[in-house]
């Protein structure tokens, strides 16, 4: 776990797409979760440090937020049950 100010990694990605549905996953649970996004705009880059996309939640809800992208995606319920 990498912590940086009060914030954790709990998830990196490539694609902003799937960056915002782990971010929104984690928002629907109650977890506050932030994207950080070092993604080049001006180069194409799909590799390397100039592509990731990192989603971040507060450092005392970093287990909270790993159960919730480990439960199924289409087990919400039980997703909110474990944050509880």
């Amino acid at each position: 776990m990498r912590i940086v100010q009060g914030w954790a990694e709990v998830e990196r990605a490539t694609d902003e797409m799937r960056a915002a549905v782990f971010t929104e996953r984690l928002r629907w649970a109650g977890i506050d979760a932030e994207l950080l996004s070092q993604k080049d705009q001006t180069n194409v880059v799909a590799i390397g440090g100039l592509a990731v996309i990192r989603v971040l939640v507060p450092a005392y809800q970093f287990e909270s937020a790993v159960a919730v992208l480990r439960a199924k995606s289409g087990d919400e319920r039980k997703a909110r049950r474990l944050v509880e």
